[in-house]
């Protein structure tokens, strides 16, 4: 049977994100994303057969328009490091809701091992193999240790470029560079040059 033309999916999307990032995947129940988006739980059940498939759905709306852009990014001009300012740049700029369903996806995947199967499954067929080939491309190029396994360097380059950008704005942290932009630069010096001093590079006698 063809599903009614309506915004009823859009309005239950906005209302479960609304409700698992402000309750969790376990403390939100279907019957106050209901009522959040001035629906049923059976209207639910026709578009989502469980809370999991729910999650899932609010989760790929965002992750969708992510992939698209990362691929984009990663297809521009540059070395790895300017392809990851500006991937960086993209996440800090993201729009409250899309950055809420990230750190939600982050969060709820901790907590469970299935859903965080199951992210990892949709992020192998999303922007991992896209990362993959620029890393790869940028350790021939010489921009990168060319012995490093490329899936470290990926998932260093993830929590150090990416993620960080979705936390440090809002932590009154110490010595934090006061600017989005000189934030982003600090975060590639550390990730591209380390934080070892002199002390630390000079070889021990």
């Amino acid at each position: 049977m063809a599903r009614p033309a309506t915004d009823l999916r859009a309005r239950v999307l906005v209302a479960a994100r609304d409700i698992f990032d402000a309750r969790g995947f376990d403390g939100s129940s279907l019957r106050a994303i209901a009522r959040a988006a001035r629906t049923t739980i059976g209207m639910i059940y026709y578009y989502f057969p469980t809370k999991d498939d729910l999650w899932d759905a609010v989760i790929e709306e965002v992750y969708q328009r992510l992939v698209t852009d990362v691929a984009g990014i990663l297809a521009g001009p540059g070395p790895l490091r300017a392809q990851l300012r500006r991937m960086a740049t993209h996440v800090a700029s993201l729009a409250d809701g899309d950055r809420r369903v990230v750190r939600l996806a982050l969060r709820d995947a901790l907590g469970c091992a299935a859903r965080r199967q199951r992210l990892f499954e949709r992020f192998r067929r999303g922007h991992i193999p896209l990362v993959l080939q620029a890393v790869t491309r940028a350790q021939a190029a010489g921009e990168v240790e060319p012995g490093a396994p490329p899936s470290m360097i990926m998932f260093n380059a993830a929590v150090v470029v990416v993620l960080s950008q979705l936390v440090l704005g809002d932590l009154p942290l110490p010595g934090l560079p006061a600017s989005g932009a000189a934030r982003i630069e600090t975060t590639l010096e550390l990730l591209f040059h380390g934080i070892a001093g002199p002390a630390a590079r000079t070889p021990a006698r």
